[in-house]
């Protein structure tokens, strides 16, 4: 029996034109665990999905807890995102995708943001004894998850105007990466640099998935939830107001501009 040829791990780590700082080096972390889990034949990418999640969870019961577990649970929740980016690495390293994954995946990732949330609405209750907090948390979740219904409703209105929408925007898609990789290994000047500098990170302010574990790792070790909430509950609002009135204009004047990839 031929043993199975596996890819360069480095190639499974998927492009991502909308970048920066976190989503950077997390899944660079991962990818280092990725030879070594791929030895464990029992180990499917589901498992790895999941236990990410009960990772994140037990980190989130902790920050709760506060006191002298802030440290774990900060370690945990930047283990747990480490795990979250090694299971799609996994799938596509051993060639065991699946829409079900990809399905767990994406939908526990949704509900790790109404967790941590939940979390540091509860750790800054506990520290201050005000209970806006808890409508501050409800905010920001409220704010991101509008955010993803903005995207979805947007992609549906341009597959409904144009049938072969998703086929031209995964086609944009890879010419961008494309162009990503080529322009990153040219030379460039110092305004060049500074400016590439600017484009691969300055989605730090979308408060995605990736600044909600690293903010809420700093936010554990210095026992501030509160300061984490004003961030994201202010944050995530203003992001989705823009989103919407940006999408809107898209749909209307600009729909060449939807190929682009969407973020939330």
């Amino acid at each position: 029996m031929t043993s199975r040829k596996y890819p360069d791990p480095a190639s499974v780590v998927e492009p991502n034109y909308f970048s920066n700082w976190g989503d950077l080096w997390y899944p660079k972390l991962a990818n280092r665990l990725l030879k070594p889990a791929s030895r464990i034949e029992r180990l499917t990418p589901n498992m790895v999905t999941i236990t990410s999640f009960v990772l994140y969870t037990l980190a989130a019961v902790l920050i709760i807890i506060g006191g002298s577990w802030s440290i774990p649970a900060a370690l945990l929740l930047a283990f747990s995102y480490v795990l979250d980016c090694l299971d799609g690495q996994l799938a596509r390293y051993t060639g065991k995708s699946s829409v079900i994954g990809d399905y767990l995946d994406k939908t526990l990732d949704v509900f790790k943001i109404g967790i941590i949330n939940a979390a540091m609405s509860i750790a800054a209750y506990n520290l201050t004894g005000d209970s806006y907090y808890f409508l501050l948390g409800f905010v920001s979740c409220f704010g991101f998850l509008f955010r993803y219904y903005i995207k979805l409703e947007t992609m549906f209105a341009a597959i409904n105007r144009d049938k072969d929408y998703l086929e031209k925007s995964r086609t944009r898609r890879q010419e961008l990466y494309a162009t990503l990789q080529a322009k990153g290994a040219a030379p460039m000047t110092l305004r060049q640099r500074l400016a590439w500098l600017w484009f691969r990170h300055r989605s730090v302010f979308a408060l995605d998935e990736a600044e909600h574990v690293t903010f809420g790792a700093i936010a554990a070790v210095a026992h501030r939830p509160d300061l984490w909430l004003w961030l994201f509950g202010a944050g995530q609002i203003a992001i989705a107001i823009f989103r919407l009135i940006e999408r809107g204009k898209q749909l209307a004047s600009n729909p060449e501009a939807l190929t682009y990839p969407l973020r939330k």
